[in-house]
């Protein structure tokens, strides 16, 4: 979004309220990405030992430093302290933190495959495809999120309204070309894990993937009616006020489709591997094979 901003060519311009406030949700969300990246190790610590008492930091570091899943987990926990430093920097200087804020994104979707089922594979393909995957996801549904709350009153003002207007019609080609690549990287990922079809339905996988694909489906089917019906009548004071309406709803459906992916990571796919190649093996938790 920040990329998408064009110069503010007077005092009255709102894009250097926006980039501040684009500053400001970079820092929260960094700030949740390393709250994140430790409740995952903390609770990989527990499903390694399933223990009933508390997880001790002697533990915790243990599977940090100790197991193969730990070594993976690392570069994520450092990319999420990075994304913290970006996004600070971003606020102090913006010439140098949003180019790294970049940068650290995609670290973070490039690393992330390494602690989930593309590694039990020996095609690197489902960890492009996951990364792509997550990229346009951010593309598509993060960006959205912070144009409606980056613009978040200006809606209101007249004076206002053509810059957020303006915004908008930048911001629709990037969100169909992500969609795009969703479907593709999405399609392709249903072939590498799916099995047959059989299967498919019969898993726990296979239901929440159902529901994410139709969660998908009404979002995109919310993005389209604004792309088609509400950004040519964005002159007028309905069409932006109708736009943060419908906004607000494709963000609602399509974070259900977040939350099923959420799901999906935790789940066994239909096409898991053995237990010694890796997936639930206890394997991942030692440096050396058991």
């Amino acid at each position: 979004v920040r990329w998408l901003l064009p110069p503010a060519a007077d005092a009255a311009s709102p894009w250097p309220l926006v980039e501040s406030r684009l500053a400001f949700f970079a820092i929260w969300a960094a700030g949740f990405l390393v709250l994140g990246s430790l409740a995952r190790l903390w609770s990989m610590t527990w499903m390694a030992f399933w223990i009933d008492g508390p997880v001790t930091l002697d533990l915790v570091w243990a599977v940090a430093t100790e197991s193969r899943w730990g070594g993976r987990w690392q570069p994520q926990a450092a990319c999420a302290v990075l994304a913290v430093v970006a996004a600070v920097m971003a606020k102090r200087r913006p010439a140098v933190g949003w180019p790294l804020a970049a940068c650290v994104v995609a670290a973070v979707w490039i690393t992330l495959p390494l602690t989930g089922h593309a590694i039990s594979h020996d095609s690197r393909l489902p960890g492009v495809a996951q990364a792509a995957h997550g990229l346009a996801a951010g593309v598509w549904i993060g960006a959205l999120v912070m144009v409606g709350a980056t613009t978040a009153g200006l809606a209101e003002r007249a004076e206002a309204q053509p810059h957020v207007a303006d915004l908008v019609g930048r911001f629709s080609p990037v969100a169909m070309a992500a969609v795009g690549v969703i479907v593709v990287t999405g399609a392709l990922t249903v072939v590498l894990y799916g099995g047959t079809s059989a299967e498919f339905w019969s898993t726990n996988y296979g239901r929440v993937l159902v529901f994410k694909i139709l969660s998908f489906l009404a979002a995109g089917a919310v993005g389209v009616f604004n792309w088609r019906w509400v950004k040519p009548r964005l002159d007028r004071d309905v069409g932006v006020r109708t736009l943060l309406h419908t906004a607000r709803l494709e963000v609602i459906v399509a974070s259900c489709a977040l939350a099923a992916t959420s799901m999906l990571v935790h789940l066994s796919v239909p096409l898991d591997p053995p237990p010694s190649a890796g997936g639930s093996s206890l394997a991942q938790w030692s440096n050396t094979e058991p």
